[in-house]
């Protein structure tokens, strides 16, 4: 076990204020495990999937995804990842606004 871990989860698990500013932030935690860019972009990507964020919010994601080098291969490739765990409804929803902030016209009906 590596205490340094085990401490960020604790401060994290404890509303602890330096750790929640850091994380209000987007900056690493003290000394703790960081991810690279991009991989940070399709997390907080696949986090707003599953949370059936607002269109705007996805605007956003896109745009940092696509500034850390993601593609869009790439994230069509985190919309199928999560699609099994979230379900069909958040995907359908996501697709249609991803597909917007990317810059697609899907022309759907109005129904969608």
């Amino acid at each position: 076990m590596d205490a340094r871990i085990e401490q960020l989860l604790r401060r994290l698990a404890m509303t602890d204020a330096h750790a929640v500013e850091a994380v209000l932030r987007t900056s690493p935690v003290g000394d703790g495990p960081a991810l690279d860019d991009k991989t940070n972009a399709f997390v907080r990507l696949a986090a707003l999937i599953a949370l059936h964020a607002a269109p705007s919010s996805y605007g956003w994601s896109i745009e940092h995804v696509l500034a850390a080098g993601g593609t869009d291969d790439d994230i069509v490739a985190v919309i199928l990842a999560v699609a099994p765990v979230v379900g069909v409804a958040r995907t359908n929803r996501a697709s249609a606004e991803i597909a917007t902030a990317i810059g697609y016209d899907l022309d759907l009906p109005d129904w969608q």
